[in-house]
């Protein structure tokens, strides 16, 4: 390990190993330790988990007062570790609402659920609306769903959310909203959710891959009263994103439950790039690795091991250009500032043109010129954080990025 990636990772706090006792245990038992109980936490996850927080919670601990209903749009590549973050946020809304909940027993933190994909071309509404009931512990679905309809579980979740009075509906998957619909479709899809989030106080937060990108620009009014996160991958070609990614490998090596522990961080650049710097996707990488080598009754994970796992370099080239591209399209541009004060006509006219909104892009019609019928030419903390059943020390953010 370099001088540099030793300041890096901090020498003073070494990330806990798994629990030793897990050697002894089964093959399945030591892959659902490292699967399902061992989260990562890492600068890029606790920026997006404390912007959410901020948005959906009452100002202050024990505050009473609740904030507007509003709608959070985290957008991320696929596999970037949008799971952990939800988890992670349940945590702590439950947390952070244990004492509202004391006085009343009827108060629900927040409702997650995941939006399903339909075979129509339309999203089903209904079935949207049975989850939000379920996961508000409604007795409306109960035994009468094939016989409800769909505005009357549209005015029972309305009711419900009312009387239990969550924070937020948490939607993983959100992007199939926008699988079925564009144009005027994708508005009516967001103004629904917009009705509950004026009508009830909840928010909804909205959690999907870069498919949701037309949802940022979809009208003024949501996009005025919507608010972005974007969870993004690691950029190794930004010195501290490749120090953050190292410490993350790190933290995960020191996790694996194998006799002897595997020298990933030198093989990180192999990581990265089957990765791309996504977070989900190396854990899932390492879960792939670690099973085959635990088949192989093998006492550590080798290179040969994390080259048989790896994604393709066809599977990993599309997931990277996808990226590429969103990020291009996320991020702010090159004198911003000077280009909305034109825009305002602070900086001598209008002559630049805003950007077209989603309903504009699809619903407008090209405007013909000259000769009827001719066409006119024309985008830091590293923490190991197991469940309740053991306990993982913290390399803090200072640590992590050198």
């Amino acid at each position: 390990m370099s001088d540099e990636t030793n300041r890096t990772l901090g020498q003073t706090l070494i990330p806990e190993s798994f629990p030793p006792e897990l050697l002894v245990q089964p093959v399945g038992a030591r892959l659902e330790y490292f699967e399902q109980r061992c989260l990562i936490s890492h600068p890029r996850l606790q920026e997006a988990l404390e912007t959410i927080i901020q948005a959906v919670t009452p100002p202050g601990e024990g505050a009473s007062t609740r904030r507007p209903g509003t709608m959070v749009l985290v957008i991320g590549p696929s596999r970037v570790g949008k799971t952990t973050l939800i988890r992670l946020l349940e945590e702590q809304l439950l947390a952070r609402t244990k004492a509202l909940m004391v006085p009343d027993p009827s108060f629900i933190p927040f409702a997650s659920i995941t939006a399903s994909g339909s075979d129509s071309s339309r999203f089903e509404w209904s079935e949207y609306y049975r989850a939000v009931l379920r996961a508000l512990d409604d007795p409306f679905v109960d035994g009468k769903i094939a016989r409800i309809r769909t505005k009357e579980l549209r005015e029972a979740m309305e009711t419900a959310l009312l009387e239990r009075k969550p924070l937020a509906i948490i939607v993983d998957e959100a992007h199939h909203l926008a699988e079925a619909a564009s144009g005027s479709r994708l508005v009516s899809q967001l103004n629904n959710l917009k009705h509950f989030e004026n009508a009830t106080g909840v928010s909804h937060i909205l959690v999907g891959t870069y498919e949701m990108r037309p949802f940022r620009k979809v009208n003024a009014q949501l996009a005025c009263r919507s608010i972005d996160v974007h969870f993004p991958r690691y950029d190794a070609t930004i010195e501290q994103d490749a120090q953050v990614f190292q410490s993350v490998v790190w933290a995960l090596q020191r996790q694996l439950p194998v006799e002897k522990e595997p020298p990933l961080l030198n093989h990180w650049e192999f990581l990265y790039a089957r990765s791309i710097g996504c977070i989900g996707l190396l854990k899932m990488h390492l879960n792939r690795a670690l099973n085959l080598a635990l088949t192989e009754k093998a006492k550590t994970i080798t290179l040969a091991h994390l080259r048989k796992t790896a994604l393709s370099e066809a599977q990993v080239e599309l997931a990277l250009r996808n990226a590429l591209e969103s990020e291009a399209e996320l991020a702010e541009s090159e004198g911003a500032d000077e280009r909305l004060l034109t825009l305002l006509g602070l900086r001598g006219g209008r002559e630049l043109q805003s950007p077209k909104t989603q309903e504009e892009e699809q619903g407008s019609k090209p405007k013909r010129q000259g000769r009827r019928g001719t066409r006119a030419p024309n985008r830091d903390s590293i923490e190991s954080k197991p469940d309740e059943a053991s306990s993982i020390p913290l390399i803090n953010e200072e640590q992590a990025a050198g």
